[in-house]
């Protein structure tokens, strides 16, 4: 059988770069098409090495796989530490052995011909890219299959946050729930709204702000609004309409933090255009979360 070079370092670099766009995708790692292009580039330098080198025995180590594997999720999502890279490293393992396995299942149903020589698959079909495109396809549905059983098995463990809420030199950090039907905005601004039990962020409130809710006075329009005209916080203050939270025609009172923090402190992202809207009122039995986050925060640009 013959083999071309230059087709089988083509097919490489493309089944590796859908391998990295599967990692990126199922790690929620963030990296560039560029960056992938390169990690893929350096796979296939790899294979088109050991077909030119086959006397090269140091090549068909596990050792130097497992290095290569390393070397390309470093050029492709840079890791910030070991955790993110042993992360990224798995699920590149997953990702790859979910490819080879299609692969394989459009070789055996077609009964196409190939073999296995050092470590290396050789696949041969009437049509070179069939089994590429194929086995993206294939890819494409086993991920998304996938994807979906994990996040409704783990769905209120992946919907928990750490949010950190900053004002006037004042923090607050508590657990907020990532909710896909807050889609408060401030009708200002059209910054998003965070709702906020009040219990939680209640230290770093003012006292003429703190004293509305203690006196259970949040509904009564007439008087917040003339304690937020008076106070020296007015610009930082303003009432957002709603119709949930089991309330129609509701007012919040919210207030612009200095800025709030996302996440844990491998995965954290800091913004300050956002509004903060406090609810006197529990949102849950237990307290598993005091806040209710919009998911286009977990979208918004890091900046910090």
């Amino acid at each position: 059988m013959e083999i071309f070079l230059d087709v089988l370092f083509l097919e490489n670099i493309v089944m590796n770069y859908f391998i990295l766009v599967v990692t990126s995708k199922l790690s929620r790692s963030k990296t560039t098409n560029l960056r992938m292009f390169l990690g893929a580039l350096a796979g296939a330098v790899y294979v088109a090495l050991m077909v030119l080198m086959p006397g090269l025995k140091i090549h068909y180590t596990a050792f130097a796989k497992i290095l290569l594997s390393i070397v390309i999720i470093l050029i492709t999502f840079r890791p910030k530490n070991i955790g993110s890279l042993f992360k990224n490293l798995a699920v590149f393992y997953i990702s790859t052995f979910i490819f080879a396995g299609a692969a394989l299942a459009f070789v055996y149903f077609d009964q196409g011909e190939g073999f296995i020589r050092n470590g290396v698959i050789y696949v041969f079909w009437q049509s070179k890219w069939t089994v590429l495109v194929l086995s993206v396809v294939l890819v494409g549905i086993i991920v998304r299959i996938f994807w979906e059983i994990i996040q409704f098995k783990f769905v209120k463990e992946k919907l928990l946050i750490q949010l950190k809420i900053s004002f006037e030199n004042k923090t607050s950090n508590l657990p907020a729930l990532i909710d896909t039907g807050n889609s408060l905005r401030d009708p200002i601004t059209n910054m998003p709204v965070i709702v906020v039990e009040f219990s939680a962020i209640k230290e770093i409130l003012p006292p003429d702000i703190k004293s509305i809710f203690e006196e259970s006075r949040e509904n009564d329009l007439d008087s917040i609004s003339g304690i937020i005209l008076n106070s020296r916080w007015f610009s930082r203050f303003r009432l957002i309409p709603y119709m949930s939270l089991g309330k129609e025609n509701g007012m919040l009172i919210g207030f612009k933090p200095d800025y709030i923090e996302i996440g844990d402190d491998e995965e954290k992202k800091g913004m300050s255009d956002v509004i903060v809207g406090i609810y006197n009122k529990a949102l849950t039995k237990n307290e598993r979360y005091r806040a209710l986050l919009s998911p286009e925060l977990l979208l918004s640009p890091e900046l910090v």
